[in-house]
């Protein structure tokens, strides 16, 4: 069978557990936010169209810049009807107390910046820092704010540069997660989004820690922060030999004394 047909056949299926599971629990409130970045735009439009077909409760608010770099118009033919544009007035208590779930598509590495300082000086990490105090989940891709990923090759070709401003940045990112944000890779926020809505789902737990990638002349694995998010204080991780860690992940491994160890040592 030719494996376009069988790919498309897979998204299909895919597509409609999605369906379903997003439609199986109550409707419930959700608030997504996007900033400028590009990174977790389309899983932020699929997003939409599931919570808003499943008859989920939807708000958007739009930083100027999505205005200007994702566009009002995709949001709503995705299916969002009620979006909050940078210049209008909330009641952001009151909004943040009214909703169960909080999703940040587009995170940047200047938004996790503005987040890991505590500062509520707009709207859009008013309502985030906000969700995180009143404990309503918040759930955000990392990719384009991960130094080491995304959001470092947006400014060079690779992510050797400036090693101590790249700690700096990733370390903004503990940071939230250390103030309660799930942290996730762009292909995984849907997963996570419907993990959330079930009323009873378990924590979600990664089957492989580690990711294989090339490096230099051979195999190797990295482990990377968000690939070690699931897993809770003191656990201990069985790594294949070889893998290397990023240095949040090193950050994090630390903070949740997570025990590493590596296969043939």
């Amino acid at each position: 069978m030719d494996q376009s047909l069988i790919d498309e056949i897979v998204a299909k299926v895919v597509a409609l557990v999605r369906a379903k599971m997003a439609t199986a629990v109550p409707p419930q409130r959700v608030l997504m936010l996007f900033s400028g970045a590009s990174t977790g735009y389309v899983v932020g439009v699929e997003t939409i169209q599931l919570l808003t077909q499943a008859n989920h409760n939807l708000t958007v608010f739009m930083t100027a810049s999505a205005l200007h770099v994702i566009g009002e118009d995709n949001v709503r033919r995705a299916g969002a009807q009620e979006i909050i544009g940078p210049q209008q007035w909330v009641n952001t208590p009151k909004l943040v107390r009214q909703t169960d779930l909080v999703l940040v598509p587009t995170l940047s590495m200047n938004t996790a910046a503005r987040l890991a300082l505590g500062l509520m000086d707009s709207l859009f990490s008013t309502l985030v820092l906000g969700a995180l105090l009143g404990e309503k989940p918040v759930i955000a891709v990392c990719d384009g704010a991960d130094p080491y990923g995304n959001g470092g090759l947006v400014f060079s070709e690779n992510n050797t540069g400036a090693p101590a401003l790249r700690q700096t940045l990733a370390g903004h990112l503990s940071t939230l997660i250390d103030y309660g944000m799930n942290l996730v890779r762009e292909e995984e926020f849907v997963t996570a989004v419907l993990r959330q809505l079930q009323p009873a789902a378990p924590p979600p737990v990664p089957a492989s820690p580690a990711r294989a990638i090339q490096v230099g002349m051979g195999p190797a694995s990295i482990l990377t922060a968000a690939d070690l998010a699931a897993y809770q204080h003191g656990s201990s991780l069985h790594l294949p030999a070889g893998t290397r860690l990023t240095p949040l992940a090193a950050d994090i491994a630390r903070r949740q004394n997570l025990r590493l160890v590596w296969d043939g040592k």
